[in-house]
């Protein structure tokens, strides 16, 4: 591709050099005066420019305007094409060189920091650490600790979450420069490089100073506002979920991104043993949609028996969004005390949301719902509903199985498809 290019454009730079040089004998002999050849140029300066200038207007000033607009666009794009091929060249030679640089760092640091991380001892001393990685005190540049970061990042997936052993981490990254280089460009840098490092220190388990955070959990900017509060909310032991709680949070939208990070949070949080937020206060005083079937689920992953009950209130909501969420977060916790209630609900429901209760029962797996999928499937109107049930019926357990193969015996040529479908591992999926 880049040979294609390259000849592209040495053809264009050819074709008007050789018409340049086929006219500019008659060009120079008829029309010198323009350039007002009694004047007396040096070659310095703006002058520079002038001498182009004119240069450019003999050489095409004989021919019509379209040919001259024609040759004029072919001189731009011959300039702008030089242009965009120096700064590929300079992108693939950046890229070439941190590739280089970064698999340089992790063969020469990376087994020895995961050695570190899981060190027994969380105290080691900094003396210790820099024997132990065998590292000599050099100046990382600007663009080498970029790489750092995308290492220390790699690194905190080896890291114990219920014991990161912080302190060996934190003396690592004072020892190679990287927290007095964060700690500069939160100032000092840019806004989307500041983005890029909060996530980089709450993924790495980094310490920053109070009055850092505190300069930015206010910003103007909403991404770097969300990425310091998601990070305070790491590592704040007061008061964590202070801004989760704020009015601000019903006017604020949650991209995709914003409910996986926060997620994500929530995990680190309960896996290292301490207490998730109070979610039912968070679904009462949000009113997006989207936001309250988030918290719906985070109650199913992470929420108390108790919060999960309060879900029930949902089973007859008028958003149906939030009723079918209810369901499914059943499924997700396991929650058995859900089943009878659901049971009595069950024929009060759309088809679609029947089918988010047969799931959810297939999920929570009592072991006594054999009879009711099989009761589903010969009274449903919907071939998806049908499908749904003989589906809980084939994975329930063994007495389901037995009860679909019984079935399939007495099924019409009609339904036989279905249950095809649902023995056929490669469609036999809830979505289809």
């Amino acid at each position: 591709m880049k040979r294609i290019l390259v000849g592209m454009f040495l053809q264009m730079v050819y074709t008007v050099f050789c018409l340049a040089e086929s006219n500019i004998g008659v060009l120079q002999a008829s029309h010198t005066g323009y350039s007002g050849a009694d004047d007396v140029y040096q070659l310095w300066g703006w002058n520079i420019l002038r001498y182009y200038y004119y240069l450019y207007r003999h050489l095409f000033v004989d021919y019509p305007w379209v040919v001259r607009v024609a040759y004029g666009v072919i001189l731009v794009s011959c300039l702008g094409f030089a242009v965009i091929f120096c700064i590929m060249g300079v992108h693939v030679y950046l890229r070439r060189r941190n590739a280089k640089r970064k698999a340089w760092i992790k063969d020469r640091y990376f087994d020895k920091l995961k050695a570190i991380v899981h060190e027994e001892v969380e105290n080691l001393s900094t003396e210790e650490i820099s024997r132990r990685m065998e590292y000599k005190p050099r100046k990382w540049k600007t663009w080498e600790m970029r790489l750092w970061s995308e290492v220390l990042v790699e690194l905190s997936l080896y890291t114990n979450v219920q014991n990161p052993n912080l302190t060996n981490i934190q003396r690592v990254m004072k020892l190679i420069g990287f927290t007095d280089y964060v700690e500069r460009q939160l100032i000092l840098g840019k806004r989307k490089d500041k983005v890029a490092l909060m996530q980089a220190v709450r993924l790495t388990n980094m310490q920053l100073p109070d009055s850092i955070v505190a300069s930015l959990v206010n910003d103007k900017d909403i991404r770097l506002r969300k990425a310091t509060r998601l990070y305070y909310m790491c590592t704040n032991k007061e008061e964590p979920y202070m801004f989760l709680e704020e009015s601000s949070i019903q006017n604020t939208a949650f991209s995709i991104w914003d409910k996986m990070e926060l997620h994500e949070i929530f995990r680190k949080i309960r896996e290292g043993g301490r207490p998730v937020p109070l979610f039912v206060p968070l679904l009462q005083k949000t009113e997006a949609t989207s936001k309250v079937v988030f918290f719906m689920h985070e109650i199913a992953y992470w929420g108390t028996d108790q919060e999960v009950k309060y879900l029930f209130s949902y089973f007859d909501s008028p958003n149906f969004l939030c009723r079918n969420a209810a369901f499914a977060c059943m499924g997700i916790r396991r929650f058995d005390e859900a089943e009878e209630v659901m049971l009595g609900l069950f024929y009060k429901q759309t088809e679609i949301l029947r089918r988010s209760i047969l799931n959810a029962l297939l999920a929570i797996g009592s072991g006594i719902r054999v009879h009711f999928f099989a009761d589903v499937y010969e009274n449903s109107v919907s071939n998806y509903t049908k499908r749904t049930a003989l589906r809980c019926l084939w994975l329930y357990n063994d007495e389901g199985r037995n009860v679909f193969l019984r079935l399939k015996v007495k099924a019409s040529s009609e339904n036989q498809i279905l249950f095809e479908h649902v023995e056929n591992p490669i469609i036999n999926n809830e979505s289809l």
